[in-house]
This record gives structure tokens, sequence and C-alpha cells, in this order.
């Protein structure tokens, strides 16, 4: 599988930004024809569930960084797979620290590979990457990349035996040459949070594989306009 699902019209990648970790926008970016559902995966009492925003331990809260709410129950991994049916490819970010976090995708593509679709899995936790990559599953691991010094780690750990299949990255980081470096180095590149179609636009002229975006406006321009 490339970074392109075979058959998409659209000439990159596009991944529904957080759209798996509600029911409603997974639905809406599942009827859009998005490649990927991306959702955040955190791990906690032994189990994984779906959600972008922190937990407050012991309570049903959450937050972020401007706002806490209730959240009373949250979707789990199986659920997701069962909605999704086969309709997109997935893409998880994995948010925990914990090396269980990294074993319990295992565990769950061990347990559901039959409802699995093909399976792309980033992090800023490389060591959880490095985790999964030595299980030898079919998942691609994507190193998530957030500073320009990452750029440069991420370039020296190509050399390794086992190089990540490409690169999850902040999109005010990439320019013409650094996509260049990335893709001399072998990795697809994956720009996150792109909303609006003149940034997306720029960046695939860079060459840049896939675009994260919230809007399914940015991610469908192309087939709006009929280009």
């Amino acid at each position: 599988m490339t970074a392109t699902r075979a058959g998409s019209p659209r000439g990159f990648y596009a991944i529904a930004h957080r759209a798996g970790n509600n029911l409603r926008h997974l639905e809406e970016a599942l009827e859009a024809g998005v490649d990927a559902i991306e959702c955040d995966v955190w791990h906690a009492r032994g189990r994984l569930s779906v959600r972008h925003e922190r937990k407050l331990p012991g309570l049903p809260v959450i937050f972020d960084k401007w706002y806490l709410r209730f959240a009373w129950g949250h979707l789990s991994l199986p659920r997701l797979l069962r909605e999704i049916d086969a309709r997109a490819e997935l893409f998880l970010d994995i948010k925990s620290r914990s090396p269980r976090a990294a074993d319990a995708v295992l565990d769950l593509y061990r347990e559901h590979v039959s409802m699995m679709p093909h399976t792309l899995i980033s992090s800023v936790q490389w060591r959880l990457l490095d985790r999964i990559g030595e299980a030898g599953t079919d998942m691609e691991l994507f190193y998530s990349v957030g500073s320009q010094s990452g750029i440069e780690s991420l370039l020296r750990r190509c050399a390794r035996a086992r190089p990540p299949a490409g690169t999850s990255i902040r999109q005010t980081l990439l320019s013409a040459d650094a996509v260049a470096r990335l893709h001399g180095a072998g990795l697809r590149v994956f720009a996150w949070t792109v909303n609006t179609p003149h940034r997306a636009e720029e960046l695939r002229s860079w060459g840049v594989d896939g675009i994260i975006s919230d809007d399914l406006g940015v991610l469908n321009k192309d087939l709006a306009s009929g280009v």
C-alpha cells in the first residue's frame, strides 16, 4: 500500500484529523471519502480510549489548553473499527508515554486483525513506535516531528536497519528543501495540521505526500473544483 490509496483522485493522502474521536465527525469524514481516519489513542487502566484531550484521574472530566468538560465514557477502538468497516484506512496517533500503550495497540491488532483496515501509527514517543516495529506487523510507522531538531534526529534514525515508513510533521517546519531531504532519506511526509487551501497547495507543490486537516473542504478542494 502506497501513501496514496489506489484509485484516489486527489494525488495525495487525505487524513481527517481527529475524525475518529467522535462518531458524528467520523461519519462525515467517511462520507467525504477521505483516505484515512485519524484518532488520538490513550492508554489508561489497562485499556485504550480514543480522545484528543487529557483526562483528570478518577473523574469523568477531560481537558485541553482552553477548556474542560464532562465526558461520560469514551469511544473504544473496537467500536471505531466496526464503524469504519473498511471504508477508510486508520491513522492512530499514540498520545500516552507508557510502553504499555504500544503493547495495547499490538494486542488490538492481534485480536481484531480481521477488522483492521490498513493502519498507520504515529507518535512523538518514538520508543513506542520502535516497540511496535519490533513486532513485525504490517502497520506502518510515522515518527512524529514537532521541532527543527526533530528533523535532524529523524534523518539520523533512517540509517538504522528498520527505518520509519515516514514522518507526521508540523507543517510550519516544512519547506521545499526540508521535504526534499526527508524524501531523500526514503520517508513519506505527512503534514499537520493544515486548515487552509493555500497552505495545502503550497505543501503539495513541494511534494508533501499527505495532508492532515480538520477541514474536509481542504482535503476535498480539488474534487469539488473538478481539478
